[in-house]
């Protein structure tokens, strides 16, 4: 799909989606790391064993699909080497903190740079450094999570670095578009603050449009109607069932009463009561919620004495709506997605993990595994002497001074 396309990742955590979207999309993906290292190849989890540059299954998840060089672009002979391969590529993808690093770099016409910052390069906070967890607080989506009376439930994973990488790849994409009409490169900008506000649905601007600033609140309920929840507990963690009481949905929480009757866990006169005029009923404090109380605590219970896998099945026969929560084993041996082929064996030094394999599926083209993650400096003699000419001789030199 984009197999005439070259791009040059100068690598860090937020670069590293960008990259794997253009290199899934057939692009020659050439990732620059400074010679002790990315960032990305010391993040964790790490696979069992000792801790070195090829430990990291983050790095061996975000970066397939790439080739790797060493190089010091902060050096002068770094520099120069960089300017040498500009020409030869479409696309250059890097994470700005100060400055570009192409800055007194001549570009070519049809070059596309992304840059990728933790703020707005225009606004008051263009200067600061942010971590994840920062960014994650900025953006707003941390706010809307957890109970009240105590601090914001933050994500597990690193948010918006995901975020901003998947951001990039689209800009650069778009940008490319432009680029084949126009004929004329172009700076595509992506903060990383921004991209993590989408996370928070909007709510973070909500205030500013004339709307009541989100606050986190206990749940509420309506007259006498108690609190249904939305999660249960059950035998091997915990599954998600949609119990509502509105005309769009009452039907199928009369089809969780009829289950429930069928499991001995409620009687079959509470089953049969018109569950919507209840609920109005006890909404407005003219009715007795008690049938709705009985039916939630009949769920609780019978939920703890099921699997996620028994309800997922027991909802599709009943038809009514629940879902798992799933952790990362869940995932892995989740049949749906092996049967997409969503995941592919990698090599992980003598170890065989499977990843991710692909993020979308096409009709005409089909997302491969054509590389596992690069090993450290796997590739810099290959890239050096195809693009900036170098020679075995010049190569050592770069080598004993620390530029690559």
């Amino acid at each position: 799909m984009l197999s005439d396309v070259r791009v040059l990742e100068l690598s860090a955590p937020a670069t590293m989606l960008a990259g794997q979207v253009l290199g899934d999309l057939g692009a020659d993906v050439v990732s620059v790391e400074p010679p002790g290292g990315a960032t990305g190849r010391r993040l964790p989890p790490f696979i069992a064993g000792p801790l070195n540059a090829e430990s990291s299954l983050s790095w061996h998840a975000l970066n397939r699909n790439k080739r790797a060089i060493t190089l010091d672009v902060a050096s002068p002979d770094g520099r120069a080497i960089l300017g040498d391969l500009l020409p030869h590529f479409d696309i250059v993808i890097e994470w700005i903190k100060r400055g570009s690093c192409l800055e007194g770099l001549p570009r070519p016409d049809g070059l596309i740079a992304c840059e990728i910052s933790a703020f707005s390069r225009g606004g008051p906070k263009a200067g600061y450094l942010a971590t994840d967890l920062v960014l994650s607080a900025a953006g707003g989506a941390a706010a809307m999570a957890g109970d009240p009376d105590r601090p914001p439930a933050f994500f597990p994973v690193p948010q918006p670095m995901m975020e901003a990488g998947a951001e990039a790849a689209v800009a650069a994409l778009a940008a490319l578009a432009a680029r084949d009409r126009l004929g004329k490169g172009q700076t595509v900008e992506v903060q990383a603050r921004v991209a993590a506000a989408f996370a928070s649905m909007g709510r973070l601007v909500a205030g500013r449009s004339g709307d009541h600033p989100f606050r986190r609140a206990p749940p509420g309920a309506l007259g006498r109607m108690p609190i249904v929840p939305g999660m249960y507990a059950c035998a091997d963690g915990w599954v998600t069932i949609t119990v509502a009481f509105g005309p769009a949905f009452v039907a199928m929480t009369q089809r969780i009463a009829g289950w429930l009757v069928e499991e001995g866990a409620l009687r079959p006169e509470v089953a049969r009561e018109n569950l919507l005029e209840v609920a109005l009923n006890a909404a407005r404090h003219d009715g007795d919620p008690e049938p709705v109380e009985q039916l939630v605590s009949a769920l609780v219970e019978t939920c703890r004495r099921k699997s996620k896998a028994e309800l997922v099945e027991i909802s599709k026969r009943h038809r009514f709506m629940a879902a798992p929560a799933m952790d990362m084993a869940d995932i892995a041996s989740f049949d749906h997605y092996r049967q997409r082929g969503l995941f592919a064996p990698q090599a992980v030094g003598e170890h065989l993990v499977d990843t991710p394999a692909r993020f979308a599926q096409f009709a005409d083209y089909q997302i491969e595994v054509r590389r596992p993650a690069p090993r450290l400096s796997q590739h810099t003699a290959e890239v050096l002497s195809e693009f900036a000419g170098l020679n075995q001789l010049e190569l050592q030199a770069l080598f004993a001074q620390g530029v690559i």
